[in-house]
């Protein structure tokens, strides 16, 4: 007799089980990650604005309200952003963490750098 090949309903159940664990902490993860790369073009963009190479530090305060507006971010406020003069316009980099609830009282703790600098 031939060796039988398959997979049984324990083992599709088992695996089911992972692939949706999975699933989960991607879809979870993600928008963290998306949110992490659109406060580091934002940054970018403000730092090479030409209108900010003379602006206060106020002025980069309300650049960065109405970009976070518009894009919904909610993970940092303008008081993360440490601001240094550099040359002629300013170097922007930002300290926070983003946590994410996984399942009940389970969490994911993001610690993000984002800066200016390319």
């Amino acid at each position: 007799m031939l060796r039988q090949r398959g997979l049984t309903v324990t083992g599709l159940i088992m695996v089911c089980i992972v692939l949706v664990l999975c699933a989960l902490v991607v879809f979870r993860v993600v928008p963290v990650y998306i949110e992490y790369f659109t406060i580091q073009k934002h940054l970018r963009g403000i730092a090479e604005d030409p209108t900010m190479k003379t602006a206060r530090r106020a002025d980069i305060v309300r650049a960065w309200y109405a970009r976070a507006t518009v894009d919904n971010i909610t993970s940092m406020r303008a008081e993360d952003i440490a601001m240094e003069r550099q040359g002629d316009g300013w170097l922007l980099s930002a300290d926070y963490s983003a946590t994410v609830p996984l399942a009940g009282n389970v969490n994911l703790c993001f610690d993000f750098h984002p800066s200016s600098k390319r």
